[in-house]
């Protein structure tokens, strides 16, 4: 192998650095642009995960409410504190108010 003279590789470095510097002039933007939306990208890619968790628990949730009579009826009573006549509730858990 032979080596440059250093004349010679001192012109080829100066040649490299002037085309780096086209090159990111040219397709700096370009590169700048592509990784703020591929940050984006991921981002969206999360919430579209979290938001898709989301519905398929509430339409478990609701296909729930829809079918289990029972289940609609206890949380109607737990939400509500209510009773069907003739029944005595004993709360369970101490009150607020009595503390």
């Amino acid at each position: 192998m032979s080596r440059l003279d250093p004349a010679r590789a001192q012109r080829l470095r100066r040649w490299g650095v002037w085309v780096g510097l086209a090159g990111l002039i040219l397709f700096g933007p370009g590169l700048v642009e592509l990784a703020r939306l591929s940050l984006m990208q991921r981002r969206l890619s999360r919430e579209l995960a979290r938001l898709s968790a989301e519905h398929e628990r509430l339409t478990r949730e609701r296909a729930r409410l829809e079918g289990d009579p029972a289940y609609v009826e206890g949380l109607i009573r737990s939400t509500f504190k209510l009773a069907k006549p003739g029944e005595y509730v004993i709360p369970l858990e101490p009150s607020s108010s009595s503390q």
